[in-house]
């Protein structure tokens, strides 16, 4: 199958699609909530900066994945190249049913959760919002993938002007209760307490690797690749780590229930009654940049499916001059508002996250079963070889095991919907007809 898939995301496109993406719903709830519940600075950036680490890790190993393999499809294509068709087509089969979906979904109610605040609509009108705005989203993505990286690059630099200004007048602001400083940082949480923050913390990291999804369209890949993933990373931990130490520095002295209480109080103090609205609006704009990010990056996945022969070819037709897929933005979006219809914010989280963290580390673990080649100036490869893939698989198991024991229920699900596409990909991966490998598909009219 051929494709129009063709080279425009330079390194600035490449590094706005990861802060787009990954600073999204969490970003301000995730540090918020870490702030509130750790109560130690110290532990605070301690876990911002091991997660932040363990992710740059396996963005090191995506990154020499993609230049090795810069094709559309990022894991599945690894996952193909490492341990054969079967085994990718399960990934895509979940890429499909649970993780893209989900995290469309997750988001979707995200936006609408904080846009209903900014009109002081009711919490009922969430799903319903939460199509629109999945929708929309979906109409902006296919025009193109130049007015997607235009959206990407504006919400990521709203995002970072709107953090700045909050960091510098809560630490401007709040001199008033900076006595009690150190009590707070001599804290250490209990066990449970700190696996939820770690739980928290990966998924406000959650969705660097998209990137890998769009390595056929990345403008040399061996340069761009590694500065947009590792330096991407470095940013977004930068910007938690930020965020966590103002937060942390406004609510000495005080208590406060949640971390939505939290955000709209600390707002009220230092802005005024309308500083929770303008918060609210602030995260309306990261989540749909998020949003946007996914909704481009997910086709890719079901292109290199096509290209396999394990996926309707019609429903990634790519517009050559667009560089979008409609029909496979449609599939997904449907999905997504199903998964709106059926479940609360938290339930999806914990129906998608844990399948989709098992096969990230897979895919990335594909960087231990391949030969890696001689040196290369067109192959970034990962330095300190294999000690990032051992640190980031680490991290992995962990997330897996926290997830399953705190949500296990939603775990379930998402496994059992997973473990359906094994006795599928008996009848859809024909033995003998498989995507050539290490070839690069180009131009369909």
């Amino acid at each position: 199958m051929r494709s129009a898939l063709l080279r425009r995301f330079g390194v600035s496109a490449a590094l706005a699609m990861i802060i787009a993406e990954v600073m999204g719903v969490g970003i301000f709830l995730t540090p918020a909530e870490m702030s509130r519940t750790l109560g130690s600075t110290t532990v605070v950036l301690g876990v911002w900066a091991m997660v932040g680490l363990l992710s740059a890790a396996g963005a090191l190993c995506y990154a020499e994945l993609g230049t090795r393999f810069p094709e559309a499809g990022g894991g599945y294509v690894y996952l193909r190249e490492a341990f054969g068709e079967r085994c990718a087509f399960v990934y895509g089969w979940m890429s499909l049913l649970v993780m893209d979906a989900g995290l469309t979904a997750a988001l979707g109610v995200g936006l609408a959760t904080y846009l209903l605040v900014v009109l002081e609509g009711p919490a009922t009108l969430v799903p319903a919002v939460a199509i629109a705005c999945i929708l929309l989203l979906a109409v902006v993505t296919t025009l193109g993938v130049e007015m997607s990286s235009r959206v990407l690059r504006w919400t990521a630099l709203a995002k970072l002007a709107t953090i700045a200004v909050l960091i510098i007048a809560v630490l401007v602001g709040g001199g008033e209760s900076r006595a009690t400083g150190s009590a707070v940082s001599m804290t250490f949480p209990a066990f449970p307490v700190l696996a939820g923050a770690l739980m928290g913390a990966f998924f406000a990291f959650g969705g660097w690797w998209d990137l890998g999804k769009m390595s056929e369209e990345v403008v040399e890949p061996r340069r761009t690749l590694p500065i947009a993933l590792v330096g991407g990373i470095v940013v977004v931990t930068l910007v938690y780590a930020g965020l966590s130490v103002a937060f942390m520095h406004a609510m000495q002295g005080r208590a406060y229930a949640s971390n939505d209480a939290f955000v709209a109080a600390l707002g009220s103090a230092l802005f005024g009654e309308r500083a929770g609205k303008a918060l609210a609006a602030a995260v309306v704009v990261a989540v749909a940049g998020s949003l946007a990010a996914v909704l481009l990056g997910a086709p890719r996945v079901y292109l290199a499916m096509a290209r396999s022969g394990v996926f309707p070819a019609s429903l990634v037709r790519f517009d050559s001059r667009r560089q979008s897929a409609p029909r496979a933005t449609l599939v997904q979006v449907t999905l997504a508002c199903v998964l709106v219809m059926l479940g609360s914010f938290d339930q999806i989280l914990g129906y998608f996250i844990p399948a989709a963290v098992f096969f990230l580390g897979l895919s990335a673990a594909a960087i231990l079963v391949l030969p890696r080649p001689p040196d290369d100036p067109a192959i970034f490869r990962a330095p300190w070889h294999p000690l990032p893939i051992i640190v980031f698989l680490v991290l992995v198991v962990i997330m897996v095991a926290l997830f399953a024991v705190g949500r296990p229920m939603q775990t379930l699900i998402g496994a059992v919907v997973v473990a359906l596409g094994v006795p599928v990909s008996g009848f859809v991966v024909r033995p003998g007809v498989v995507a050539s490998r290490h070839t690069r598909v180009r131009d369909e009219p």
